[in-house]
């Protein structure tokens, strides 16, 4: 199936729907040294915590800003593949991710997130789905827009299989 035509309805739908620009407003609390909880100025998500990493001598067993970052595009990812898979009339059965992101010390001395590495495995109700899927968790990584406002390298190693009946959700 060629999927220039789809993609075209699939965008044209979605533009009609979409908007122009959005802003999002949090507040950070300082909650100790190296560490603060996010909270939503609306209420509207919950609290999240929030600390350096153990290999900046933060306190460990919290969410860092590196961590936030490669969950940021794994996330983006899979909500970006998940519509065009449902717009495009494909059963995903499941959709997990194991991503990691590479932070590095440049010539300059300064640390940067030098690139992440998605791994979507992607389980589909039909043999016949597998092709097609593929194409749109590329279609979906080139729409991202998380990956597409970073200087990181984004890479995805992508495993798409068909469910066998016996491990189809009944």
């Amino acid at each position: 199936m060629v999927l220039g035509p789809m993609i075209a309805t699939w965008r044209r739908r979605t533009m009609t729907t979409m908007i122009e620009s959005h802003d999002y407003h949090l507040t950070l609390r300082s909650t100790g040294p190296k560490a603060g909880e996010f909270t939503g100025t609306e209420g509207e998500v919950p609290a999240l915590a929030v600390a350096s990493p153990p290999e900046f001598q933060g306190p460990g067993k919290t969410w860092s800003p590196e961590h936030l970052f490669v969950a940021a595009i794994s996330g983006c990812l899979m909500t970006t593949f998940r519509a065009i898979a449902e717009r495009s009339g494909v059963e995903v059965l499941e959709y997990s991710d194991a991503p990691s992101g590479r932070l590095a010390r440049g010539e300059d001395g300064r640390y940067r997130m030098e690139s992440v590495t998605l791994r979507p495995r992607v389980v589909v109700s039909d043999d016949d789905e597998v092709d097609k899927t593929v194409r749109l968790l590329h279609k979906a990584e080139e729409a991202c827009l998380i990956s597409r406002s970073v200087s990181a390298e984004v890479w995805m190693e992508e495993r798409v299989q068909a469910a066998t009946p016996m491990s189809r959700p009944s």
